[in-house]
């Protein structure tokens, strides 16, 4: 995990795995959300779980991991068959919102755009782990008004400049 383009061992974060077994234009749902504000500790592999965050970044080398230590299946209404490339993505980000907030304040947000995965076991479990996950490097956006006024800004600079002879 990235933070600012810099290697971030220590901070935790929200995350939220998401999956889509009909591809890259498919529609994405919750894996398991890990938040800074849940004391919870997912007890069962069922998706979309909620749980605790305290301890999803790890030291070595500043990994993502599930802190409830559950591994999640695909069975039904979500059944997914052993054998089929699934697609993932992680979102994350600072803060105490419970879902991944829109650019501005002072938050760090960041997606680690879509990667696949082949679930290979009979559960339909991915491997080990989510070994094709690409760096999550969450930055700091500022609002959109912040950049509409420095360009309004900009432009006045421009349209009122002195000519120099």
């Amino acid at each position: 995990m990235f933070l600012n383009g810099v290697l971030d061992t220590t901070q935790d974060i929200n995350a939220e795995l998401l999956y889509s077994s009909t591809g890259l234009a498919g529609t994405f749902s919750p894996v398991v959300t890990l938040l800074l504000s849940s004391t919870a500790s997912a007890s069962t592999p069922a998706l979309g779980q909620i749980s605790g965050a305290a301890g999803d970044v790890l030291n070595f080398p500043g990994h993502l991991t599930d802190p409830s230590g559950n591994t999640y299946q695909f069975n039904a209404p979500n059944a997914i068959a052993a054998g089929t490339v699934a697609f993932f993505e992680v979102e994350g980000w600072t803060g105490t919102s419970s879902t991944l907030p829109a650019p501005g304040g002072n938050v760090y947000v960041g997606v680690t755009g879509v990667f696949s995965e082949t679930l290979t076991s009979a559960t339909a479990q991915p491997q080990a782990g989510i070994d094709q996950m690409p760096a999550l490097n969450l930055v700091s956006v500022p609002e959109p008004t912040t950049l509409a006024m420095a360009g309004v800004g900009l432009a006045s600079m421009l349209i009122f400049r002195r000519k120099v002879s």
